[in-house]
C-alpha cells in the first residue's frame, strides 16, 4: 500500500511537472511577461534548485549524523522513471546520484518548456512544405529520378536560354537546333575604341526601349521623362569616380545622400521631426536593415538573444522580408490576409505576437493587389506590446504622400504621423524617378538607427563603421538621385502622382464595370491594378493572350492573378489595355479556357504556375536555379 501511495504521489508529481512546462512556456510567449524572456531566468532557476538540493544532501544535520535514520528526499527524475521501473526507487541511492538526477531532471523541464513552445509556433504550411522539400531532397539523387531531373533540366535551360538570350548573344551564332557553344568571354587583347563600344550600347537600348516607352510593361520603368534621365546621365558621369565610404574626399556626396534623407523623411514624418533616415541601393536593403535595427534593439532592450526573435508579417508581404528574415537569423511568423479585401488580418497578427516578437510588418501598399493594409491598426498593435513596426512604402513612398495634394482623398493614413510606427522604407527609383539603385530607410528616432550600423573597432585596418550592408557604394547613383529629386520638385510630384493615381483608378473602374471572366482583386486604390478569373477562367491564360498583343504583366499566385502596376508609361492607354484585357478573356472563354482547353496543352505563364501549384517547393526551387543559371551565364 505504502508503495501504490508513492506511485500516486509520484504521478502527481509528474503531471504538476507537465503542467508547469505547459504554464511556463505559455508565459513565456506572452508579451506581457518580459521577466520570463532570455537566457538567464531559467538557469538561474534551475542553479538554485541544485543549491538547495545540495543543501539537503550534503549539509543537513540528519543527513550527516544519521544517514538511514532520515530517508533522503526522492528526486524528480526518480518519480519520472519510478513511472517505468522500482530499481531506483532505493533508499540506498547516493546523495550524488540524487543530485545528478535532479541536475538531468532539470533539463527535462527546460526541454518540456522550449518543446511546447515549438509546437505552439508551428505554421502547419510550412510543415507541409517542409515535408515536401525532405520528399524530394531523398528520391532526387536516385538513379532514375537523377537521370529525368537531368533530362528535364537539360531542356528547361536550352529553353529558357532561347527565350532570354537574343541570337548573336555573346558572339553565338543562332541556330535552329541549338544552341552553339562558344569560348567563355575574355577581355580583348586591345582595347575596344570608345566609338565602337558607344555603337554596340546604343543599338542594345535602341533594340530594348520600344516596350517600355510604349506603356507596354508592368512597373520596372517609373518614369524615364528624356530631361531627368539626361539630367542624372550628367550627374553620373561627374561623380562616376565617387565613393559615399569616404565622405572627406566627397563631401559634396555626403551632401547629396544628407539632403535626399531629409527630403524623404520630410515627406512621410508626419510632423516628428526626429524622423532620420539612410540611403540605400534599393528596397530590399532598406528592409533588411530595419529588420536588422530591430533585430539589435530588442537584442539590447528586450534581452530577445540569438536566433530568437521573430517578425510577424502577412502572407502578402514582400519576398524581401522574408530574404531579410533568412540573413539576420529571424523566424518569420506568417499571418493570413482578408480573403475580401485582401489586407493582414489584424487579430491574427495580434495572436501571433510573443514576447519573441521584435517586429511588425506592413505594406502601403502591398506587391501583388495594391491594398494598404491597416496599418493604424498594426501601429496601435506595436504601442500595445512595445514592438517595432515597419511599414514597406516602397511602392507608395513618392505617390501616397503626395495623394491628398493632388485630389485623392482616400488615402488611409500610412506613416510616421501613426504613433506606433517606427521604420519605413521609401524607394527613391521607383516614383521618385531616380536612376535604379536608390532607396531610404527611415527611422523613428536615431537611437534605432544607431542600431542599422555596423562597427568594428578593432580591425587591424583601422576603425571601421559602415552605415549600410556594403561598404564601398557608388556616389553616381547618390548624385543623380539627388538631381532627380530637386529637378522634379514637390510641384511635380503630386502632378505625377495625380496622373498615375487616376490612371489606375480609371482602369480599376473599367474592370469593375463587368469584364466576363475577369474580375478586380483589391480596390485599386494606389497605383496597382490587379485581376483574377472568375466563371473559372485560368488567368494565366488570360495572361499569356495579352502577353501575345504585347503586354508584359506579373503573373502572381495564391491567389492567382495578374496585375498591372501603373506608372507615367501608362497614362492616357487605359483603354488600350482594358480592350485587350477583354479581348483575351473573350478568347479563352470562347476556347474553354477554364482548366486549360487550348490544344496542345497549356503554355508559358500558364504552365508554369499550374505546374507550381503542384509541386513542393523543392522542384520549382530547381527551376528558379536553372532561370538564374542562364542569367549569370557568361
Amino acid at each position: 500500500m505504502h508503495y501504490l501511495d508513492n506511485q500516486f504521489y509520484g504521478g502527481l508529481k509528474v503531471a504538476a511537472t507537465v503542467l508547469m512546462c505547459l504554464g511556463l512556456a505559455v508565459l513565456r510567449d506572452s508579451a506581457y511577461y518580459r521577466w520570463l524572456r532570455g537566457p538567464t531566468l531559467l538557469p538561474v532557476i534551475g542553479l538554485a534548485a541544485v543549491a538547495l538540493r545540495m543543501k539537503t544532501l550534503f549539509f543537513s544535520t540528519s543527513s550527516s549524523t544519521n544517514a538511514s535514520a532520515t530517508p533522503l528526499p526522492p528526486s524528480l527524475l526518480t518519480h519520472i522513471l519510478v513511472m517505468i521501473s522500482d530499481i531506483l526507487s532505493s533508499p540506498a541511492h547516493a546523495p550524488f546520484l540524487i543530485l545528478l538526477q535532479d541536475i538531468l531532471a532539470l533539463f527535462l523541464l527546460l526541454g518540456g518548456i522550449h518543446g511546447v513552445r515549438g509546437a505552439r509556433r508551428l505554421q502547419w504550411a510550412a510543415v507541409k512544405a517542409n515535408v515536401g522539400d525532405s520528399f524530394f531532397d531523398l528520391i532526387k539523387d536516385f538513379g532514375p529520378v537523377r537521370r529525368k531531373l537531368e533530362e528535364e533540366t537539360r531542356k528547361l535551360e536550352t529553353t529558357m536560354e532561347h527565350s532570354l538570350r537574343p541570337p548573336g548573344w555573346n558572339g553565338e551564332a543562332g541556330q535552329q537546333g541549338g544552341r552553339k557553344e562558344v569560348a567563355k568571354p575574355a577581355l580583348p587583347p586591345k582595347g575596344v575604341p570608345a566609338e565602337e563600344l558607344l555603337r554596340q550600347m546604343k543599338s542594345f537600348v535602341g533594340k530594348e526601349e520600344g516596350k517600355w516607352k510604349d506603356g507596354w510593361v508592368s512597373g520596372a520603368v517609373y518614369g524615364g521623362e528624356e530631361e531627368v534621365v539626361a539630367l542624372m546621365g550628367e550627374a553620373s558621369a561627374l561623380y562616376a569616380l565617387t565613393n559615399p565610404l569616404h565622405p572627406d574626399l566627397w563631401p559634396s556626396v555626403m551632401k547629396f545622400e544628407s539632403e535626399v534623407c531629409g527630403m524623404v523623411c520630410k515627406m512621410v514624418n508626419g510632423g516628428d521631426e526626429g524622423v532620420v533616415g539612410c540611403l540605400t541601393s534599393g528596397g530590399t536593403e532598406s528592409i533588411m536593415l530595419a529588420a536588422k535595427a530591430h533585430r539589435d534593439w530588442a537584442r539590447a532592450e528586450k534581452g530577445v538573444g540569438g536566433h530568437e526573435g521573430e517578425i510577424v508579417a502577412c502572407v502578402s508581404a514582400h519576398a524581401a522580408i522574408h530574404k531579410a528574415a533568412d540573413v539576420m537569423g529571424l523566424r518569420l511568423v506568417l499571418v493570413p490576409m482578408d480573403p475580401t479585401t485582401f489586407k493582414v488580418d489584424v487579430k491574427a497578427m495580434e495572436a501571433a505576437i510573443t514576447s519573441s516578437t521584435v517586429l511588425l510588418y506592413a505594406s502601403a501598399p502591398t506587391f501583388a493587389q495594391g491594398v494598404i493594409d491597416g496599418v493604424s491598426d498594426v501601429s496601435r498593435l506595436g504601442l500595445k506590446y512595445s514592438v517595432g513596426v515597419h511599414v514597406d512604402c516602397c511602392l507608395g513612398g513618392f505617390l501616397l504622400p503626395f495623394a491628398r495634394k493632388a485630389g485623392v482623398m482616400d488615402i488611409p493614413p500610412f506613416d510616421f504621423s501613426l504613433p506606433g510606427v517606427t521604420s519605413m522604407s521609401v524607394d527613391t527609383h521607383k516614383y521618385g524617378y531616380a536612376a535604379k539603385g536608390t532607396s531610404v530607410v527611415c527611422y523613428r528616432n536615431q537611437t534605432l538607427r544607431h542600431h542599422q550600423y555596423f562597427c568594428f573597432p578593432s580591425w587591424t585596418g583601422g576603425l571601421y563603421v559602415t552605415p549600410t550592408l556594403a561598404g564601398s557604394r557608388p556616389g553616381a547613383l547618390s548624385a543623380a538621385c539627388w538631381a532627380a529629386l530637386m529637378w522634379i520638385g514637390e510641384e511635380g510630384y503630386v502632378t505625377r502622382a495625380r496622373d498615375v493615381l487616376l490612371t489606375a483608378r480609371r482602369i480599376a473602374q473599367g474592370v469593375r464595370n463587368g469584364i466576363p471572366g475577369v474580375e478586380l482583386q483589391g480596390s485599386g486604390e494606389a497605383m496597382i491594378v490587379c485581376v483574377g478569373g472568375r466563371e473559372g477562367v485560368d488567368i494565366y491564360e488570360v495572361g499569356d493572350r495579352m502577353a501575345q498583343r504585347g503586354w508584359n504583366l506579373n503573373a502572381l499566385q495564391a491567389p492567382a492573378g495578374l496585375h498591372l502596376c501603373c506608372t507615367l508609361r501608362h497614362v492616357g492607354k487605359e483603354e488600350r489595355f482594358l480592350k485587350h484585357l477583354t479581348e483575351s478573356a473573350a478568347e479563352v472563354m470562347a476556347e474553354g479556357g477554364k482548366e486549360g482547353g487550348r490544344k496542345g496543352g497549356k503554355e508559358g505563364n500558364s504552365a508554369i504556375y499550374g505546374m507550381a501549384a503542384t509541386l513542393p517547393a523543392g522542384p520549382i526551387n530547381e527551376m528558379l536555379k536553372v532561370y538564374t543559371d542562364c542569367v549569370l551565364k557568361a
